[in-house]
């Protein structure tokens, strides 16, 4: 089989492809480093441009599945993209667990004054009384509580935070004090 993938992972991904499969790689602008009439398969990329896609629907007559890395697939459904026979496949629901780690992370770093922290032990001044926060008891508005929404409910619910939520149909979520829907 052959694959059409990203230059970004090419590399990183074919030592554990099986011997009988080749790749073709294949750069943000749509520039083919081979043969690609015969590929089956193409990973793509994020950040992927209608003329990319387009490049490589040309150059990929055999294509039959085509998978996007990230959850959202409104900028692939092009009619070109719509006329082809193609599975689409995307990465939604494997992003919530790392995007609720990072939001984490920021309200962290936030309420924790790291910035200012990591630039006063740089200057060897150390200040004492600079406000720092909890989140133990602060309120926290998640707009949308889909999956990242959700995963990021039930961290912040473990810092002992307040969680509202705003969704389409305001349904009870695990996690959430109250969620609310939100204006169209």
């Amino acid at each position: 089989m052959k694959l059409i993938l990203p230059v970004e992972i090419a590399d990183e991904i074919e030592p554990h492809l099986p011997e009988n499969n080749t790749i073709v790689r294949v750069d943000g602008e749509g520039n083919i480093d081979g043969d690609a009439t015969d590929a089956e398969v193409y990973f793509s990329w994020f950040y992927l441009k209608p003329t990319t896609l387009h490049r490589v629907l040309d150059a990929a007559p055999s294509l039959r599945w085509h998978h996007a890395p990230n959850a959202g697939v409104n900028h692939i459904l092009t009619p070109k993209h719509l006329e082809r026979d193609l599975i689409l496949t995307n990465g939604s629901g494997v992003h919530g667990i790392p995007i609720a780690e990072f939001v984490i992370a920021y309200l962290l770093a936030y309420s924790k004054r790291l910035p200012s922290l990591y630039k006063l032990q740089n200057e060897h001044d150390w200040q004492r009384g600079l406000p720092i926060q909890e989140l133990f008891d602060k309120t926290l508005l998640i707009i949308g509580t889909g999956g990242i929404g959700q995963e990021i409910a039930v961290r912040a619910k473990a810092f002992g935070m307040r969680i509202f939520g705003s969704s389409r149909n305001a349904r009870p979520l695990p996690n959430f004090d109250k969620v609310s829907k939100s204006a169209q």
